[in-house]
């Protein structure tokens, strides 16, 4: 009898912490998600943040594309949006290794971090900054992403050998 209400008090914690383990697994599946949705508003908020009006987004797009030198205060303006931006990719990417985060929002900031390193000056800027405080992880990243736009332009302005 004794070990029959032994085996029956056994079960019962075993149940106990089996419904504790699932409602855990639950919640962090909630968090994780939580998580996931703030990071996608904070990474669309920052990047809208670089051209949310006129001026901002002349200066983004002079700062990208254009061709002429920035004054000494557009090279620091430039440098910290840009620092921003990986900064915000590696928070996603830590936070993805992690499991904090869903994969989503880590290829959205890599999506994001794709289309600025299509640029010469971005490139130009990250060999100038990835020595400082970024994860070699990232930097191994980014440096593989910069290649292969530099390869690509490369490519695109080889001359074409005749048929």
């Amino acid at each position: 009898m004794a070990v029959l209400a032994i085996l029956a008090s056994l079960g019962a914690v075993f149940y106990q912490l089996r419904q504790a383990n699932q409602q855990s697994r639950q919640a962090n599946d909630i968090a994780r998600s939580e998580l996931t949705l703030n990071s996608f508003i904070q990474t669309g908020a920052l990047h809208y943040s670089f051209v949310d009006d006129p001026e901002k987004a002349d200066f983004m797009f002079r700062a990208m594309f254009g061709e002429a030198a920035l004054n000494d205060s557009e090279k620091l303006r430039f440098g910290n949006l840009m620092g921003h931006a990986v900064g915000g990719f590696e928070a996603a990417f830590m936070l993805r290794q992690r499991g904090l985060i869903g994969p989503a929002a880590y290829d959205r900031n890599e999506g994001l971090m794709k289309l600025y390193f299509q640029t010469r000056r971005v490139r130009k800027w990250w060999r100038t900054r990835r020595e400082f405080n970024y994860d070699p992880a990232i930097r191994a990243i980014i440096d593989a992403m910069s290649d292969s736009f530099e390869a690509a332009q490369a490519a695109a302005r080889a001359p074409v050998a005749p048929v």
